[in-house]
């Protein structure tokens, strides 16, 4: 080569090069596989694939602010037979045209177990099935839809109702069932949407193979108006929302005595047993529709899940209820991280987050090929 040419040529594999082989090693380090955060929750199961890789990390090391469970293995772990019991004692205090709602991740053969009952009435609950958030339709802003409502057929739950006001039941069911019927506009006070909190900073997880508790709704620091509507459109808007996932509406029982959740232990007002036949996101939507009261609605959750299984693993490759783990990744293996949050005595009620950093330590034989190819570049080319 002469001339331009070999004066390009010259400076591109003397600058241009080195800089890519210096550059390189510095954005796999601090960027691509730069230590993350996660923020996870009581009984979620994750699987870690950001910032991991089996060529350029020669360890895998966690670190959370309470107790978990990790399992190095490859592909996703089987479901057993074997059940784990979660148990969510809620009180909730809704003014009209509120709601609340509590949503969990379920696998095809779960179940879930409900226990409530209102002090006043006028209460109701929705079970809805949905995406991993709960798509709102604008309700909780304000929004307003104008179409008419549907009517809810549903075969996986079954409803025991014991109302110690059984003889006003029916008549109060007449008049839902004419609200059903309303286009009329919606009176919804413009709330924020209340939901698990998400800081910008921290990642979500790649895989999430179970996850907690997701609450929302617009009941806080709502008021009531002291306004008599003999229709409103709240109810008919939730319906025309969700639509055909609805798995089930119904009234709450009310009663005066219905104080706390002590009360469903010893009399059983409304019961909702829900059998799961697929995979999926479920909420149960509390709401209220009394225009003078704030109502107060009393819930006991006992949900079955299934746990998964973890057969044939070294215990160089589990963690058991330790706050800190590190783990070897061998070069080109296909093996990840599951990291299991569990549920603390069968007792999820206070939706605790916490923060998990996952560290990838640099396999230093491959990261020392970088500054070894400049070194053997500036050596061969010093004497061109």
């Amino acid at each position: 080569m002469r001339g331009i040419q070999r004066v390009v040529i010259f400076c591109l594999l003397t600058t241009v090069l080195p800089a890519i082989l210096i550059i390189t090693p510095l954005y796999l380090r601090n960027i691509k596989y730069a230590d993350v955060m996660y923020r996870i929750s009581d009984s979620d199961i994750i699987q870690i694939h950001k910032g991991q890789s089996s060529v350029f990390c020669q360890k895998h090391s966690l670190k959370m602010n309470t107790s978990f469970n990790a399992f190095q293995m490859k592909g996703r772990p089987n479901l057993a037979k074997q059940r784990r019991h979660i148990k969510l004692r809620k009180s909730m205090k809704l003014p009209d045209d509120t709601l609340e709602y509590w949503g969990f991740y379920l696998f095809a053969g779960a179940s879930v177990e409900l226990k409530g009952c209102s002090r006043f009435e006028g209460s109701k609950i929705l079970v809805v099935k949905g995406d991993k958030i709960l798509n709102t339709c604008g309700i909780l802003e304000g929004d307003k839809y104008k179409k008419d409502p549907f009517f809810v057929k549903d075969t996986q739950v079954s409803v025991t109702l014991q109302n110690p006001k059984t003889k006003k039941r029916e008549a109060i069911r007449n008049k839902n069932m004419a609200l059903y019927r309303s286009n009329s506009e919606q009176i919804v006070s413009k709330k924020k949407k209340y939901k698990r909190d998400v800081n910008p900073s921290l990642h979500s997880p790649n895989t999430i193979l179970d996850t907690g508790v997701n609450h929302g709704g617009n009941a806080l620091n709502a008021t009531i108006t002291g306004e008599d509507r003999s229709i409103s459109s709240f109810e008919s808007n939730l319906f025309e929302c969700y639509q055909d996932n609805i798995l089930m509406n119904e009234f709450f029982p009310y009663s005066i005595e219905c104080n706390n959740t002590k009360y469903l232990e010893e009399i059983t007002t409304l019961k909702v047993d829900h059998e799961i036949t697929s995979d999926g996101y479920y909420y149960y939507i509390f709401y209220s529709d009394n225009d003078f009261v704030n109502n107060n609605i009393h819930a006991i959750f006992d949900i079955y899940k299934p746990t998964f299984q973890y057969s044939n693993i070294s215990d160089s490759k589990m963690c058991l209820n330790q706050t800190e783990c590190e783990f070897d990744v061998d070069i080109f293996s296909d093996e990840l991280v599951i990291v299991e949050v569990p549920t603390k005595d069968g007792l999820n009620s206070n939706n605790d987050s916490f923060i998990l950093m996952s560290v990838c330590h640099p396999r230093i034989s491959v990261y020392i090929f970088f500054p070894i190819s400049v070194l053997i570049l500036i050596l061969l080319f010093a004497f061109l």
